[in-house]
């Protein structure tokens, strides 16, 4: 929970938070509330929605929890229509929601790629157009956060999941030439290897360790520290950051040559 914003630094301000219940999506809820917002959070795990709905709630600010799965446009619009009735108005919208795996490029059906494409660029999509038609733009205000991923350049065994983060990080940049008109705000956050409860789950700790040997600062990230990042940018004093992206990474995207190239594969015999 963020200790850093000041408590009314997001006072009067509605925010929604797509993959909301459980690492970077709680913990920039949870920062959010901390500085004087109300959360709407949505995903679907009702149980770990609720859990910090009622942290948020803990806080002395309003909270809704709901699930959907963003990759419905119908859910997408049910889920905006119980936000703006529960709330009245959208004033930020972070598209955490995503989903990948680990996958070497050559066994990747068209189908596995197509499933993460679906999730981290379509119903980021859906939901971002939602929330700007219908909240946003006549209300002419308004900031939309995309996760982004670090290193930038790439990361092996990861192509469907990077290829699919770099296309929100380049929605974000475009947006901002499109929307600024509105007095819309948009900027992606790319986080590196943050030290979530699915990294634990998903990983093993030869994993997590090769990880940590690849940050300059010697450590993997938390997701407050994510969420305090993603919170301020929803501050006045962020007011002229659009067209961007954070990195959040401990150093990897500049570090840059931190592990050795992979040897050649050998040639198949006849």
């Amino acid at each position: 929970m963020s200790t850093v914003l000041r408590s009314d630094a997001l006072a009067d301000r509605v925010v929604l938070v797509t993959g909301g219940g459980t690492g970077i999506g709680r913990a920039t809820a949870l920062a959010c509330a901390a500085a004087g917002a109300d959360v709407a959070l949505c995903g679907r795990r009702t149980e770990a929605l609720e859990e910090v709905a009622g942290e948020i709630d803990a806080l002395g600010r309003r909270s809704l929890a709901l699930a959907a799965d963003v990759r419905e446009p119908e859910q997408v619009s049910a889920l905006v229509d119980a936000v703006l009735d529960a709330f009245g108005h959208v004033d930020v919208l972070v598209n955490n929601a995503g989903g990948q795996f680990m996958a070497a490029a050559e066994e990747l059906t068209v189908n596995g790629f197509r499933a993460v494409h679906r999730l981290s660029v379509e119903a980021v999509w859906s939901v971002t157009r939602e929330v700007a038609v219908r909240t946003m733009i006549p209300r002419r205000s308004g900031l939309v956060v995309f996760m982004a991923f670090s290193p930038r350049r790439g990361i092996p065994g990861m192509v469907h999941a990077t290829s699919a983060r770099a296309a929100v990080e380049n929605l974000a940049s475009g947006l901002a030439l499109e929307w600024s008109r509105y007095g819309i705000r948009s900027v992606a956050v790319a986080p590196g290897t943050i030290h979530t409860e699915g990294l634990d789950e998903q990983y093993s700790p030869e994993d997590v360790a090769g990880w940590t040997g690849a940050v300059p600062l010697g450590r993997l990230g938390t997701p407050a520290e994510v969420g305090d990042v993603i919170a301020f940018l929803a501050t006045p004093a962020a007011a002229y950051i659009t067209g961007t992206t954070l990195v959040v990474d401990g150093g990897v995207d500049a570090w840059g040559t931190g592990r050795s190239a992979p040897s050649a594969a050998p040639v198949p015999g006849p």
